[in-house]
């Protein structure tokens, strides 16, 4: 099962709302999700609200990220508290992922 973050839409006629969530890939925009880490308004531009600590722990287990959902994100800076030091955003395929940079390391032995 691929798990994916990305958007679910909600709202009402002509005023759209995107609930920032985990689902299942297989699954259907409004369709069950396993946790909402957020809500965004399209037509203000604006998000909502936002769980960074939730954000952060789903994307370390290895969650996909989709473009929009990254978007979204990065654009509103979340990405800069989420990520850690010692991590990446790799895109795989269509989407994005987490990926711990490799550090070579050094013996102190240079001759």
């Amino acid at each position: 099962m691929a798990v994916r973050i990305r958007l679910a839409k909600f709202g009402r006629k002509k005023h759209p709302i995107y609930r920032i969530v985990v689902m299942d890939s297989k699954s259907p925009r409004e369709g069950k999700y396993i946790d909402i880490l957020g809500t965004y308004d399209p037509k203000r531009k604006e998000l909502l609200s936002v769980y960074p600590e939730k954000v952060k722990e789903w994307a370390l287990k290895g969650v996909e990220i989709s473009h929009r959902a990254k978007a979204i994100l990065q654009n509103h800076g979340i990405f800069k508290e989420v990520i850690p030091k010692d991590y990446t955003i790799k895109r795989v395929g269509d989407y994005y992922v987490f990926k711990k940079v490799e550090r070579e390391k050094n013996d102190g032995g240079e001759g």
